[in-house]
């Protein structure tokens, strides 16, 4: 075949002319040199397929020769010419990896045949390794319909390209997909899988120059050669390694890394072939993989909000209910003429309005969380002194936290400075706070409003003794329809909309609002709002 690779190394002129002139009318490319260091020198510049050698050449053998060549390039095929008195060295030669042998002296068929054999030889058992190429194929097909878990992905990726390629260690290290930055995210070693770690990062030049010509790198430890890894300690046992880039449709999502610590182990061209495909073929099934988790939290939480959705309508239903109820009843009471005094008629005429306003309340709350959802809510700002407008709040609620047998204080400064926004807006943030701390504090507790000045910002806190909140809440307090007790049988009544209201009012002002919490030793929400 033409496109095949011979060099001829002989230090007799005649026996090399003569094996120059008749695999040159074969169709081979042929290369010669007359001893061992010249054959080692081309051997460095070009990728042969055969190199057929004396045995015995001045300074180095061609035994020598041959396994000199093999370290970097184990698929090569060796023929040893020799004559009858050293029939030993050949054998053993053999022995030590050569394909075949020629005795001198030889014929031109002798020569032609030998050569076409081993070469022959050498495209069978090529040809096996792709074969063999396609079982982890299969299996990594297998893998990529099955499994849809991206870390049991990852694992298998890693675990089939090292067992495949006899390699000591394996990295996979994937793009993050907010910050674009690469992260270790798969480890192998010969204990198998392990926890991804810094250490084992590979280094940058090499992964930029893997990411940049879409093809392996080869790396092999050498003066100069720099690390492969970024820890110099494990750096130290690698002989050899190889970068590959992880591509889908262009787009550059990773790398992988593949280390040997044994130089006779090199990665063959076959190896490279099989983890070619492999890269190509794990990308894809990373892709996928992420796809289909962005998909699965898509779906749970439309799930999700499809639960709190249903659960709001049953709660707003009973929260209507029931002050229309208490309405109708004592309208009824009225027109009945049951009320058979004017202090009575006023009670029921004082109940009526209460049920009113809660109902106006409620409905106000549906109506501003509606309009948050559509970006439709306008605020009226101006100059706003908080002190004035906390006081205020505190005013209206006094009546409440009296019947709720809540004793609500306040540590206001009158000088609190002015912050720029909507009253009646930071008014209702406040309320819904005082309101909810009363709710769910029990009889005898108290409620504390504080103010405080920082650099650039005001910070208000409505701080209560109550039943305080469960740490698996906190962080879903502040998301529309949330109820920490969503039950029929809840003890305080609401919405779940109040504290989303108020984040949403805080945050249009430029503000941050959290919340600090312990069961049975209440709560703190805190809120600020800049200068």
């Amino acid at each position: 075949m033409p496109d095949e690779r011979i060099l001829i190394v002989d230090d007799e002129e005649g026996i090399l002319d003569l094996c120059l002139q008749a695999l040159s009318r074969e169709g081979y490319q042929i290369w010669s040199a007359r001893n061992g260091l010249e054959g080692i020198e081309l051997a460095k510049k070009h990728d042969f397929d055969l190199v057929l050698t004396d045995i015995k050449m001045p300074g180095m053998s061609g035994l020598e020769l041959f396994q000199a060549i093999q370290q970097s390039n184990p698929d090569i095929v060796g023929i040893i010419i020799t004559g009858y008195g050293s029939m030993e060295s050949a054998i053993q030669a053999l022995k030590l990896g050569m394909d075949d042998f020629l005795l001198k002296p030889f014929s031109l068929n002798e020569l032609k045949a030998a050569v076409a054999k081993a070469l022959s030889r050498k495209r069978l058992e090529k040809e096996n390794e792709r074969l063999k190429a396609l079982i982890p194929l299969f299996q990594l097909s297998q893998t990529f319909i099955t499994v849809t878990d991206l870390d049991m992905l990852l694992k298998q990726v890693l675990q089939l390209a090292a067992q495949e390629t006899a390699a000591n260690l394996g990295v996979l290290m994937l793009k993050n997909e907010d910050s674009g930055r690469l992260e270790i995210c798969g480890l192998v070693t010969e204990q198998g899988a392990q926890p991804p770690s810094p250490e084992y990062r590979i280094n940058d030049q090499l992964v930029w120059n893997a990411l940049q010509s879409g093809q392996p790198i080869i790396w092999r430890a050498g003066p100069g050669q720099g690390s492969f890894l970024v820890s110099e300690s494990i750096n130290k046992r690698i002989t050899t390694a190889v970068a590959l880039p992880l591509v889908v449709k262009e787009e550059k999502i990773g790398v992988l890394g593949l280390c040997k610590e044994k130089k006779e182990h090199a990665f063959m061209r076959s190896d490279l072939e099989l983890l070619s495909v492999l890269a190509s073929q794990a990308a894809i099934a990373i892709q996928n993989a992420r796809l289909f988790t962005r998909l699965r939290n898509a779906y749970e939480q439309l799930k999700e909000l499809d639960r709190m959705k249903s659960d709001f309508i049953s709660t707003v239903s009973h929260e209507l209910r029931s002050p229309l109820h208490s309405i109708s009843g004592y309208v009824q009471l009225l027109l009945d003429g049951k009320a058979p005094d004017e202090a009575t008629r006023q009670e029921c005429l004082e109940i009526i309005y209460r049920q009113t306003q809660h109902l106006t309340n409620l409905i106000n709350d549906l109506l501003d969380a509606s309009r948050m959802e559509s970006a439709s809510l306008v605020l009226q700002k101006e100059p706003v002194q908080m002190y004035t407008a906390v006081q205020e709040v505190i005013a209206e609620l006094e009546p409440l936290a009296e019947q709720a047998q809540i004793t609500l204080t306040h540590n206001l400064a009158p000088a609190l400075p002015t912050v720029f926004g909507d009253k009646e807006r930071l008014k209702q943030v406040v309320r819904n706070l005082i309101h909810n701390a009363i709710k769910f504090t029990p009889k005898g507790g108290h409620v504390t409003i504080s103010a405080t000045v920082e650099p650039g910002r005001i910070v208000i806190s409505v701080q209560d003794d109550g039943i305080g909140i469960p740490p698996e809440a906190l962080p879903h307090l502040f998301e529309r329809f949330y109820q920490v007790d969503s039950s029929a049988t809840r003890r305080a009544g609401g919405t779940g909309l109040g504290l989303y209201i108020c984040k949403q009012i805080v945050v249009a002002h430029g503000g941050e609002i959290w919340v600090k919490s312990k069961v049975g030793k209440g709560s703190t929400f805190i809120f600020s709002l800049p200068l």
